[in-house]
């Protein structure tokens, strides 16, 4: 009986269409986004550091280009890390930003497998877990933490308008909205509209190239919050990703969720 459900299950999945993402996650890719990552000072005595996984379910070994895309400032004249990951193996690092990449700050991680002539290598199969962390405020042990979603940059939407739901807005928790610009060239300029009710209120943000912007959201506290990320770029528009992220006022604990096609 077991081996029948399982079967099952298996044969359910299988039906699922691959642009199906909420359903069944995409696994290993030649290239995946970490939208937010860091060593960041918080409030109330909190320490932000990221805690990555990384690996690679190739039987052979694979150089990895690893691109910090730091906050609100241009990443194309930031040096990438290259790294070697032995084959079906990975690498695992409590504090990655500082560790692996000798960086400090809050930013976005591009993982991209590569050849050795810097091309992306599409046999590449990636797969990384994140989550950002600190020690909990006010005593000597215990952690608190909110996991990332990462994702294939191959199911990036092509669209100029993300919808983000699930987080939440009042005396217990705080909000920021988080936007990486993909594209390499130049800024790009967002409207943040966040929905309280029947209130509503909207903030223009300005992004760099190769970057991430995070924002505090203060406002009105709803039970009903929703958030639309609108690209508003004269010219062409290039990609981006977009998250919500409520943090505990006092402990630091959090959640965050990524932005979706409405």
């Amino acid at each position: 009986m077991q081996k029948l459900a399982f079967a099952l299950v298996v044969a359910m999945l299988l039906a699922v269409p691959m642009s199906a993402q909420l359903v069944a996650p995409r696994g290993a890719t030649p290239e995946l986004l970490i939208p937010a990552a860091g060593a960041v000072q918080g409030v109330n005595g909190t320490f932000f550091r990221s805690d990555i996984t990384l690996i690679n379910y190739r039987t052979t070994n694979q150089l990895v280009r690893l691109r910090w895309l730091p906050e609100n400032t241009p990443g194309s004249d930031v040096a990438p890390v290259d790294v070697t990951i032995g084959a079906s193996s990975g690498i695992v690092s409590e504090d990655f930003v500082t560790t692996i990449l000798g960086r400090s700050g809050l930013g976005a991680i591009l993982v991209t497998a590569i050849n050795s002539d810097g091309s992306v290598d599409e046999n590449g199969r990636l797969f990384a877990t994140a989550r950002i962390w600190t020690p909990q405020a006010g005593t000597t042990n215990g952690t608190t933490s909110q996991t990332f979603p990462t994702l294939s940059t191959a199911d990036i939407p092509q669209t100029d308008r993300l919808a983000i739901i699930g987080q939440r807005r009042d005396d217990r928790y705080r909000l920021n909205v988080g936007i990486v610009n993909l594209g390499t060239a130049r800024a790009q300029t967002f409207i943040v509209t966040v929905s309280a009710g029947s209130a509503q209120t909207a903030e223009t943000v300005v992004v760099p190239p190769s970057s991430i912007r995070q924002i505090a959201l203060p406002g009105a506290a709803t039970s009903t919050l929703q958030i639309t990320v609108q690209n508003v770029t004269a010219g062409t528009q290039l990609p981006f990703v977009a998250y919500g992220s409520s943090v505990d006022n006092v402990t630091g604990d959090g959640w965050s969720s990524l932005g979706f096609t409405p």
